[in-house]
C-alpha cells in the first residue's frame, strides 16, 4: 500500500475544533468495536479500553493566595499532608501558609477557605483550618475537611492516612455542621435532604450513606436549580464550574419526574444533548441520550439503563432512520469473561427501506463517509456486521467491527508511561484540561502504522505530547517503533483502520475519583488512589473532575 501517506502533526492540532463537543471524526470504530456514527461525543462516548495518561498532583500547582493585607498572592502551591506550601518561582525557597494567616487559595481551579467552630468527632474545633469549597445554595455553604493521620495512627489504629468531613452552614450560621458516618448521620441528612422524596427514600431506606454525600449535595443543588430555572454551567472540558461568564456550555433542567432529571444542553444558542439521569456523581444515564445536528434536528438517540447502552438509532439530516442496533451478551464458555454483540435491527439503504429483514440473513451495502469521503463495503450476516472495509491502491482496509476482538495495547501503554515520565504541561493543568484524544490509525499486514492521525485536540500542551509520542513509537522513522499484533480476516493479515482514545485525567486527593459523565477510570483510579492512601509517607495524588 504505498500510497498511504503517513499523517500526523502539530498543525493537525492547531486546526482541530478544539470546542470540546460533537467532533466530526467519520465512520470509524474504535479498539473495542464500537463505531462512532460519524461524530465523537464527550458526554456519552465511555471506552471499555483505552490508553490512559494520568497526571499524579504531588508537585506544585500554578496558584494564589491573598495575604493579611487582601493583596494577591500568585505562584505555585502544594498540598504535603497536612502542610501547604507557597512558592513563587520554581527554584524559589518555599513558605508555609497558615490559616491563620490568610483567609483563602486556590490550586488550579479549586478553592479553599478558611473555617474555625466547625464539628470534627462530635466536638467543636475552633482553632482556624483549611476546607474545600463543594457548593452553595438555597442558603446553605458546603465544604470538604481534610484530617491527616498520623503514621502511628495509621500503623497501630489501622486509621485510613485522610479522613474526610463534609461540612454545612446556613446563612447567618455560626457553626459548621458535619455529616459523619455515625448513628445520627441518617438523622442530620434527612434535615438538609429530605425535602426531595427521592433523596428521602434513599436515605430512610440507607441506600444512602455518608459515603454518597457528594451525591446527595449535587442532587439537592440541583433539585433548587430546577426549582429556581437556574442554568449548570460547564467550561470546555466538560467540567462544572460556578462562574457562568467563562462557560463554554450550559444545561437547563427541564423536567424532574419519577427520580429521572432531564437535561438539555447547550453552546450558546444551539442545542446539542438531551439526557435522562437517575442520580449525580457519578452521572447514572437511565433513558434516552440524544444528541442534535447544528440545525436542531436529531442526530443520535441512544437508550441507557443504569449507565449501560442498550441500543443505539441513528438518523440522517431529513429525520430518516439510517441505523437502529442494539447490544446482545455473549457468554464465552471458555472464560469468565462476558462479551458483547452488535445486533442490527434496521439498516437503511438509499431509498429507505431496511436491508436487515426477516429471512435476509447475508446482505451487503456501500456506505460513503461524509468526513473523509471513503467508500465503505459493508456485510451482514445473522444481524451482524461482519464486515466493513475500503479500498487503497487495491489493497482491503477493514475496520475492527468486532467487539469481541482482543486488540492489544498493553505493550503500548508501558510506552506511553516511560514517555510521560519526564514531562511538562503545567498550562494545562492550570485550567484542569482532561478529556479524550482519539487516535486514528492505519496497520499494516505486518503490525506497523502507516497512518497516524489525530482526530481531536484537548489542549495545546496535551496535544503537542502526542504529537511527540507518535512521532517518537508509532512513525517508520521512530527508532523503536512499536509494532501491533497483525489484523486477521479469514486467517489472512490484512490492514487494519482503527481508533485508539487515549484518555488524560488529573489525579488530586482531594476530588473524588470520578469522571461524572463517563466511568471508564472510575475503578483504575481508586485502585490508584487507595494505593497511595496506604502509602506510610503519603503523597497527594489527584482526581478527575471539579465542580
Amino acid at each position: 500500500m504505498r500510497e498511504i501517506k503517513i499523517v500526523f502533526s502539530i498543525i493537525l492540532f492547531a486546526t482541530v475544533n478544539l470546542v470540546y463537543s460533537q467532533v466530526q471524526v467519520g465512520l470509524k470504530f474504535d479498539i473495542n468495536g464500537v463505531p462512532f456514527n460519524g461524530y465523537f461525543d464527550p458526554l456519552s462516548y465511555s471506552p471499555k479500553k483505552n490508553l490512559t495518561v494520568i497526571h499524579r498532583s504531588d508537585s506544585y500547582e500554578v496558584g494564589y493566595y491573598y495575604d493579611s493585607f487582601e493583596q494577591k498572592k500568585e505562584g505555585l502551591i502544594k498540598f504535603e499532608n497536612d502542610k501547604i506550601y507557597f512558592k513563587k518561582y520554581d527554584l524559589d525557597s518555599r513558605d508555609k501558609i497558615k490559616p491563620s494567616e490568610i483567609e483563602s487559595f486556590v490550586i488550579g481551579v479549586d478553592s479553599f477557605f478558611v473555617v474555625s467552630n466547625f464539628y470534627y468527632k462530635n466536638k467543636i474545633k475552633t482553632e482556624p483550618e483549611f476546607v474545600k469549597y463543594i457548593t452553595e445554595f438555597n442558603d446553605f455553604t458546603f465544604a470538604k475537611h481534610y484530617h491527616f493521620t498520623s503514621g502511628l495512627g495509621q500503623a497501630y489504629a489501622m486509621r485510613p492516612p485522610i479522613i474526610e468531613t463534609f461540612l454545612v452552614k446556613e446563612k447567618g450560621g455560626t457553626v459548621w455542621v458535619n455529616f459523619q458516618d455515625n448513628n445520627i448521620f441518617k438523622e442530620r441528612a434527612l434535615k438538609y435532604f429530605g425535602h426531595i422524596p427521592y433523596l428521602e427514600e434513599k436515605i430512610t431506606s440507607g441506600s444512602y450513606t455518608s459515603k454518597d454525600m457528594l451525591s446527595m449535595i449535587k442532587i439537592a443543588e440541583y433539585y433548587y436549580k430546577y426549582q429556581n430555572s437556574e442554568l449548570i454551567c460547564y467550561d470546555k472540558y466538560w467540567q462544572e464550574i460556578n462562574n457562568s461568564e467563562k462557560a463554554q456550555y450550559t444545561a437547563r433542567i427541564t423536567s424532574y419526574n419519577d427520580s429521572i432529571w432531564t437535561l438539555d444542553y447547550y453552546n450558546d444558542s444551539i442545542k446539542l444533548y438531551t439526557a435522562n439521569y437517575s442520580s449525580f456523581y457519578p452521572n447514572t444515564k437511565d433513558g434516552e441520550f440524544t444528541s442534535y445536528f447544528s440545525d436542531g434536528k436529531i442526530r443520535q438517540i441512544i437508550r441507557y439503563k443504569n449507565n449501560k447502552a442498550k441500543e443505539v438509532r441513528i438518523l440522517d439530516k431529513k429525520g430518516g432512520l439510517k441505523r437502529h442496533y442494539g447490544y446482545q451478551k455473549r457468554f464465552n464458555p471458555n472464560s469468565s469473561k462476558v462479551n458483547f454483540d452488535i445486533k442490527y435491527i434496521s439498516v437503511a439503504d438509499s431509498i429507505g427501506d431496511n436491508l436487515i429483514e426477516k429471512g435476509n440473513s447475508n446482505t451487503s451495502q456501500i456506505v460513503v463517509d461524509d468526513f473523509d469521503n471513503y467508500v465503505y463495503n459493508r456485510e451482514y450476516y445473522n444481524k451482524e456486521l461482519v464486515t466493513s472495509y475500503r479500498l487503497s491502491n487495491g489493497d482491503k482496509v477493514f475496520q475492527l467491527t468486532d467487539p469481541a476482538y482482543n486488540f492489544k495495547i498493553k505493550s503500548l501503554q508501558k510506552k506511553l508511561n516511560i514517555y510521560m515520565l519526564d514531562k511538562k504541561y503545567n498550562k494545562a493543568l492550570s485550567v484542569d484540561a482532561q478529556g479524550v484524544i482519539l487516535l486514528s490509525l492505519v496497520i499494516d499486514k505486518k503490525g506497523y502504522p502507516v497512518e497516524c492521525k489525530a482526530l481531536n485536540g484537548i489542549h495545546p500542551e496535551i496535544d503537542k505530547l502526542v504529537d511527540g509520542f507518535v512521532k517518537e513509537k508509532l512513525l517508520p522513522t521512530s527508532e523503536y517503533r512499536h509494532k501491533f499484533k497483525a489484523y486477521k480476516k479469514d486467517k489472512t493479515k490484512q490492514f487494519l483502520e482503527v481508533v485508539i482514545p487515549i484518555v488524560f485525567s488529573t489525579n488530586r486527593f482531594y476530588r473524588t475519583p470520578v469522571n461524572y459523565f463517563n466511568n471508564f477510570n472510575n475503578m483504575h483510579l481508586q485502585m490508584q488512589m487507595q494505593q497511595q492512601m496506604m502509602m506510610n509517607s503519603y503523597r497527594p495524588p489527584a482526581m478527575p473532575a471539579r465542580f
